[in-house]
Parts: C-alpha cells; sequence; structure tokens
C-alpha cells in the first residue's frame, strides 16, 4: 500500500494534477475588473502603440516588455479580464518549472516540492491577479536560474540529451535578457545568476575553458541587447533618486520583507481580527505551527552538520591551518549536498543587499517586497532542496499542508475582497454626482490614474508635485487627465463649485480637502468617504466651492 501511494505521488500525471489544482486556485481571484493605481496604469499604456509604449516608460520606472504583451492582447481584443489571466499564467509558469525542469533535473521530490509551494505561497496568489509584470518577471529570473545550473551540471565529455551542446546558453541568454525587459529587481537577480555562473566556470576553468569562453560572448550579447534600453535606464536612475515613495522604518521594513511572502495584506488584517474571531485563530494557529515546523527543520540542518561522520570527515580531510570554522561552513554550503539551496538563497538574499546599497548611494530606499518577488523561485527551489535533502517525510507534508492552509484562507479572503459590491460604490456615487463639465481635481495620482481608466471622457486635473518626468508617465490616460503644477495654474479664474478626489487608509479627508481649504476663497461644502475592499482603504470625494 505504501509503495503504492508513493508510485501515485511520484507519477508525472500527479504533479501535473498538483499544477492544474493550483492553476484553477489561483484562477478564482482573476474574473473581476477592480483595479488599483498600478494595474490602471498597466492597462491605460496597453491602449497605445509599441512606439508610444516606449516613449511613454521611458517616463516610468519599469522596463516595458511588459506592456507590449498586454498591447499584443488589446490587439486581441482582451481588457482587463484577459489581462489578469495573462499574469496568473506567468505564476503558473513559475510553478510549472517543477515540473518541466527541475523534476528532471533534481528528481520528482525536489520538483513536486517547488511546485506546491509555488503555487502555494499565499504572495503567490496576490501578486498573480495583479495586472502587473511580477509573476513573468519571477518566471523568467527562475528559468535563468535552472539553465545556469544545466551549464554548471553540463559535462563537457558527452552532448546533451537534445544534441544541442549550446542549447543550454541560448535558453540562458534569452530567459536573462526576457526577464531584463520585465523589471529592474529582473535584471540585478539575472546578473546575480551571471555572476554565479562566472565564478562557478572561473573556479572550474581547468577543464572548463571554452564554457568560459562561451560564457563571455553571451553576456556581451545580453548587454547588446539591452542597449536600447540602457540610455532610459540613466534617466529613470535621475528620476528615482532622492524622489522615490518607499520609506525605509527600521525594524518595521525588515520584517515586512522577511514575512511577506506568508504574511500577504489580508493575512495581516485577519492576524489583527479584522475579518473576525475564526479566520484569525487560523491565522494564528497556522503561523504558530510553522514557525515550530521552521524551528525543528533547522534544528535538523544543526544535527546534520553536527554528525561525527562529517566532524571525522571534516578533521582529517583538510590541514588544520584550512580548519577555521567559516571554512568548514563555506565547504559545507557549496558540497553537493547543500551547494544548490545554497545558491537559490544566495540569489533572493543578495539581490536584497545590492538593492539595498543601490538605495543607500541613490539616497532613495527601494527595496519594496513586490520587487523582492522577482527573485522568489530560486528562494522557493532553496526550501524544497532543504526539506529534500532533510530525508524527514512528516516533516515536508506537514510544512506543504501548512502552507496550502494559510494559502487557501488568504484566497478565501482575496475572493470575498475582489468579488465585494462595495468595490463599485464610489464609481457609481461618482457617475451619480458629477456633471458634465465639472471640474474635478486632486494631487494623488493613486486615485486619478484609476478614476482616468473607469471615466474616460471625465475630464480631470491633476496636480503633479513629484519631481522627475512623471508628466510622460502619466500621459499614458490620454488627454482626459490633464497635468498642472500648482493649485494656482489649477484654479486660476474658476469660480464655482468644483470636487477633490482622494484616498487613506482611514476615512478622514485627503490633505487636498486640507490644503484647498485653508486658501482664500475656498470652502468645504460636504465630503463623502467610501470603503473599497479591493484595496481595504477609503476613497474620498469632497465639493468644494471657490468664489
Amino acid at each position: 500500500m505504501k509503495n503504492t501511494i508513493e508510485r501515485i505521488i511520484s507519477s508525472p500525471a500527479f504533479h501535473a494534477l498538483v499544477l492544474l489544482i493550483g492553476a484553477a486556485f489561483l484562477l478564482t481571484g482573476a474574473f473581476h475588473e477592480n483595479l488599483w493605481f498600478d494595474e490602471s496604469y498597466s492597462v491605460a499604456i496597453a491602449d497605445h502603440s509599441f512606439s508610444e509604449i516606449w516613449r511613454i516608460g521611458s517616463g516610468d520606472v519599469h522596463p516595458v516588455l511588459f506592456y507590449w504583451a498586454l498591447h499584443i492582447i488589446h490587439l486581441l481584443g482582451g481588457y482587463v479580464t484577459e489581462y489578469r489571466i495573462f499574469t496568473v499564467l506567468g505564476a503558473v509558469a513559475l510553478a510549472a518549472i517543477g515540473l518541466t525542469h527541475l523534476r528532471r533535473d533534481f528528481g520528482w521530490r525536489v520538483g513536486l516540492i517547488y511546485t506546491t509551494l509555488a503555487l502555494f505561497t499565499p504572495y503567490v496568489s496576490y501578486i498573480a491577479i495583479e495586472i502587473r509584470m511580477y509573476s513573468w518577471a519571477a518566471c523568467m529570473v527562475m528559468l535563468s536560474f535552472v539553465y545556469a545550473f544545466r551549464i554548471m551540471r553540463l559535462n563537457r565529455t558527452s552532448i546533451p540529451a537534445d544534441g544541442l551542446p549550446h542549447a543550454p546558453w541560448v535558453r540562458f541568454m534569452i530567459c536573462s535578457i526576457t526577464a531584463a525587459y520585465l523589471h529592474y529587481f529582473a535584471v540585478i537577480s539575472v546578473f546575480l545568476v551571471n555572476l554565479a555562473l562566472l565564478c562557478f566556470l572561473i573556479a572550474h576553468r581547468r577543464t572548463r575553458k571554452g564554457d568560459l569562453k562561451t560564457f563571455w560572448i553571451q553576456a556581451a550579447l545580453q548587454v547588446a541587447l539591452f542597449a536600447p534600453w540602457l540610455s532610459v535606464l540613466a534617466s529613470q536612475v535621475g528620476v528615482v533618486s532622492n524622489t522615490y515613495w518607499a520609506q525605509f522604518t527600521f525594524p518595521d521594513t525588515l520584517i515586512a520583507l522577511a514575512r511577506y511572502p506568508l504574511i500577504t495584506m489580508q493575512i495581516d488584517f485577519a492576524w489583527k481580527g479584522d475579518y473576525g474571531l475564526v479566520p484569525r485563530i487560523v491565522v494564528w494557529v497556522v503561523i504558530i505551527a510553522l514557525a515550530i515546523l521552521i524551528a525543528l527543520i533547522i534544528r535538523e540542518c544543526i544535527k546534520r552538520k553536527r554528525r561525527p561522520s562529517l566532524r571525522k570527515r571534516l578533521k582529517y580531510a583538510y590541514p588544520k591551518r584550512d580548519a577555521s570554522w567559516w571554512r568548514r561552513v563555506w565547504r559545507t554550503l557549496t558540497s553537493p549536498s547543500w551547494f544548490p539551496a545554497f545558491l537559490g538563497i544566495a540569489i533572493y538574499v543578495g539581490l536584497g543587499v545590492i538593492a539595498g546599497l543601490a538605495s543607500i548611494l541613490m539616497h532613495s530606499f527601494m527595496v519594496y517586497f513586490r520587487y523582492m518577488f522577482c527573485a522568489i523561485g530560486p528562494l522557493i527551489f532553496g526550501i524544497a532542496w532543504i526539506l529534500f535533502r532533510l530525508h524527514r517525510k512528516r516533516i515536508t507534508i506537514m510544512f506543504c499542508l501548512l502552507f496550502i492552509a494559510i494559502s487557501s484562507l488568504n484566497q478565501l479572503l482575496i475572493v470575498q475582497d475582489d468579488y465585494s459590491d462595495k468595490n463599485n460604490e464610489f464609481f457609481d456615487y461618482m457617475a451619480e454626482q458629477i456633471q458634465e463639465g465639472d471640474l474635478v481635481v486632486s494631487s494623488d495620482i493613486g486615485i486619478m490614474g484609476v478614476t482616468a481608466v473607469y471615466f474616460p471622457d471625465l475630464e480631470q486635473h491633476y496636480l503633479n508635485w513629484q519631481k522627475g518626468n512623471w508628466a510622460l508617465a502619466y500621459s499614458c490616460y490620454g488627454d482626459n487627465l490633464i497635468i498642472d503644477s500648482s493649485w494656482e495654474t489649477m484654479l486660476a479664474d474658476y469660480h464655482g463649485q468644483f470636487w477633490v478626489l482622494g484616498q487613506s487608509t482611514d476615512a478622514v479627508p485627503p490633505r487636498d480637502v486640507t490644503d484647498l481649504e485653508q486658501k482664500d476663497g475656498i470652502t468645504l461644502l460636504w465630503s463623502q468617504q467610501v470603503y473599497r475592499p479591493y484595496e481595504r482603504g477609503y476613497y474620498t470625494i469632497a465639493l468644494m466651492y471657490k468664489e
């Protein structure tokens, strides 16, 4: 009976079934047309031509390949729902690497554990249904990592199974440059993968001279293919420096970065009790159980490191002058038993370190957790490898089940929020109250971007307070979003009632209302705050009068 169960679980058909169930699981949150600002930007820019996307995208802080893909879907007649399904497919493709690649390279256990965690890590559910580039960026970074590993393991005395000795190199290069055109954190991630591969080839240069030459050729090709965007990158770095919106707060920011794959916005609110008692209890139970299990996994890793046989081997295999603790740790991490996990986790941690150093140099904090998601694939692979090497089936099964449990709760809460009728209340209210020709103003692009997409015929005035070339980026919303440089310019020679839009995390008037109310001749008539579950925040509409 035991052998039969293991034979079923180890089969490719069972692995494919897990992938299919996970895909259906992620898709449950994809069939709605709610948007928040970042998504509204994706939807708006996708309506432009390829050349216009390149031009407008040069004012943004992301490369344009994802927007080009959305434009193709737009040309085929797709819109918000189709865009969202496309991003879900990126997350499914990320998980499918466990079946299509890792299963072949590292065995069915590693592949299946990876696929399960890639599908049922809570933040994957969160990011998969956002109309943004992160799921596909993570997929391309992971494929780059996989092909780099295949090159490392390639036996130069034999031809690969596909009969093409340079096929892994070509695929590695294509995946790397594709990732680079999806997100800048993906650029850093594939840079680290390339660096790891280079270090490996240098360390084995006596037997891999040809591979070292091939590496430099493909690296030069990567740089050449990315060169058209380098001038744009230089200008975008100038915009981000000293002006980026993210803030660093010790230790809150570090805690958020460490926990985000597990603690999404929904899980965080459930943790605090905002969804009621039952979800709060479930979250606390699962988190405590996971904490205990992670402690057991760490303990097992330490026990294996301290095995007498290992100590004896280390003691007599190397001279005393090489027996320093860090050398022993390094040899353990780079041994065949632990190198895959070490490399995967090192890529992820290295991304955070480089991004942190860049933040210091540019005086703007940029290590945001959704950006770190670009390297989530190697991290999940590293965890999958550790679980595999422990040879503790019960621990592995419990670990995966707890992830499935908390991810299921997370998905339930996401579906509850995303399909709520309350998400449309604010926009219905706008449609009822605002008449053609009314003046609508705000300095909050977060709400203006969304309303510009929902009301393409409504003229709106945005106060552009940010330094840099953001006016170019926001031109994607079309002529209905008019960008002004000051309130005085916006309201010059205007008399009468006008509308102010804003958003906040609590039911208080936005700052625009307070600022305008302090100006001579402007009074607040009334304001209305409407809760929007999709963003778990409040949208505000206020009616003001200028004499």
